[in-house]
């Protein structure tokens, strides 16, 4: 039988050390607000590091070590330029075990409600100028619940964050759905 950590054949860090976040894997203090630029020195750094032409003459265990180091910096990069799975890291810092939109503890009527009207919204357009309106409104609204996520951190409001994270994987679905719907014009 396979250890569960290796069960999906992925080792992700954090089920190892919960304390080795993205955040601390890249050297960056956990925010929503993630300086870009900062996140990007500190990842190309780090893999210069970790460069395979760097353990061509070390023994195989310190390459391989090196290899796995380098996928979790890689892990970590991407959850971080990903502003849902940010959140998603920010809310495993607090505890908070984090299920998405299956998740019965987070759901939220209004916001359910909400989902439904901007479904039927989407398949009501038949015009592609109004789905690129439609598009762009709801990137500047993940932006906006990005940013309402961003205060909740500060104000160190869990509920707050569960509900805001909840909302922006909905809005990004939403997204793909109207990107579908464009591909199909």
């Amino acid at each position: 039988m396979l250890n569960p950590i290796l069960e999906t054949g992925v080792i992700d860090i954090e089920t190892i050390r919960p304390q080795a976040t993205p955040f601390a894997l890249l050297g960056l203090e956990p925010t929503f607000d993630i300086d870009q630029k900062k996140m990007e020195y500190h990842y190309f750094c780090l893999q210069r590091e970790l460069h395979p032409d760097r353990f061509a003459n070390k023994t195989a265990h310190e390459a391989n070590s090196a290899r796995m180091m380098s996928a979790w910096v890689n892990n970590a990069y991407s959850k971080l330029k990903d502003p849902i799975l940010r959140a998603e890291s920010l809310l495993r810092i607090t505890g908070v075990k984090v299920g998405g939109e299956n998740d019965a503890s987070v759901q939220d009527p209004i916001l359910l409600n909400e989902v439904m009207e901007w479904r039927e919204e989407l398949a009501e357009i038949h015009s592609l100028q109004l789905l690129e309106d439609f598009h762009k409104k709801f990137k500047e609204m993940l932006e906006s619940t990005g940013e309402h996520f961003s205060i909740s951190w500060k104000n160190k409001d869990i509920a707050a964050m569960q509900k805001f994270y909840l909302k922006m994987i909905y809005v990004s679905k939403i997204i793909e759905e109207a990107k579908e719907h464009k591909r199909n014009y």
